[in-house]
């Protein structure tokens, strides 16, 4: 599989037309599903129990597996010491079972250059100070990571220092205003900064920021707060995308392009789904959305929404390299985004009803609100 070294360097994630990028795509997705149909027994049996085998003709041929499955099995593509085999997870929901990803050192370097190369497109290459509304033992772990420990990590490369400004105290994530200071000060000293948060708890520190009149409209363009899961508690409480942006832009000076949600499953870690501007969500040229039937499974019609079925040339250690997902989404253009990014635009709708709901970090906010 040496061989399979699909990064491109001349390229950046988004260069690729979509017809280009298909044609490069199932050649690599043909190989990488060969390669864990050969070293995972599981995946050989599932495939096994299909019609189809490899070589597929086209994309929507390649078989996908459930995220659900996560949750009940153990998959390992065994080509490597399972001594060096890292778990990350994701949320455990109401079945107290979480999804568990067993990913190598080549895997994981795959997903932080992937992580480095969409946000590139999205944040610039500079490094600037970072803060990060959460706890210091949320990104923490030697054998075993949270996906939301995972999110934080994946942007400490644009850290010239980083500022973790929460504390976890009985159980509850607590805002340290005195730490927050800090952090203002150093970014004021550069002009900007990044920050993180999971949705909620961003929100969450901002509406009480807001509640106390605190304001810092001191920082550029060059600034951006990013964001990702937890929109099932904001929608609870109806705060929308719109409502969330300008509650934090207003407290910071900045337009509201410059909170930035984005879309990614602890399935497929690496591959992420920024907002564009016009507040779409691309797909770069190593990876692939399908969009699904609810009832019938075939491939929906352009603005059609359906179940995202995701792809990824990354996973190498676990056969998660395409899943189907419980998230409901739409294409919404093809080559055409105005932000000048090609291949698929798409907007992410909600969960499916009627489903287990699988958040992409922990589950925290759901487990203190009781």
């Amino acid at each position: 599989m040496s061989h399979l070294n699909f990064f491109r360097d001349e390229l950046n994630p988004y260069e690729l037309s979509q017809p280009d990028k298909e044609t490069f795509l199932l050649d690599q997705m043909n190989e990488l599903t060969r390669w864990h149909k050969q070293y995972c027994k599981e995946y050989d049996q599932l495939l096994n129990g299909t019609s189809l085998r490899p070589p597929y003709s086209n994309l929507e041929d390649i078989p996908y597996i459930p995220t659900s499955i996560f949750k009940e099995f153990e998959l390992k593509t065994k080509a490597s010491d399972d001594a060096k085999l890292k778990a990350i997870q994701s949320s455990s929901t109401s079945s107290g079972i979480p999804s568990q990803i067993f990913v190598d050192e080549d895997t994981a370097t795959r997903q932080k250059k992937s992580a480095q190369i969409i946000f590139d497109s999205f944040l610039g290459v500079e490094r600037r100070p970072y803060i990060i509304f959460d706890a210091m033992e949320t990104a923490r772990g030697k054998r075993t990571l949270s996906a939301r420990g995972a999110a934080i990590l994946s942007l400490m490369g644009y850290a010239s220092r980083f500022f973790f400004v929460m504390d976890l105290v009985d159980g509850a994530l607590v805002l340290n205003e005195e730490r927050l200071q800090e952090a203002i000060r150093c970014a004021k000293e550069e002009g900007h900064f990044i920050a993180y948060g999971f949705t909620y708890i961003l929100y969450q520190a901002h509406e009480q920021l807001s509640k106390k009149g605190f304001q810092f409209p001191d920082f550029d363009n060059r600034t951006f707060l990013i964001h990702s899961g937890g929109w099932k508690r904001l929608h609870n409480i109806a705060v929308d995308k719109q409502k969330l942006n300008k509650t934090i832009a207003t407290i910071w000076g900045i337009s509201s392009q410059q909170v930035i949600d984005f879309y990614g499953l602890v399935e497929q870690s690496g591959v992420i789904y920024p907002d564009c501007p016009w507040g779409y969500k691309h797909v770069p040229y190593y990876a692939e959305i399908i969009i699904r039937n609810p009832h019938t499974l075939s491939p929906q019609p352009l603005g059609e929404p359906g179940l995202i079925q995701l792809m990824s040339l990354i996973p190498r250690s676990a056969p998660n390299h395409s899943i189907i997902t419980d998230d409901i989404g739409k294409i919404v253009s093809i080559d055409e985004c105005p932000c000048g990014r090609r291949g698929k635009a798409f907007q992410f709708v909600g969960r499916a009803p009627k489903v287990e709901v699988r958040g992409c970090g922990d589950v925290y906010v759901e487990e203190n609100k009781r």
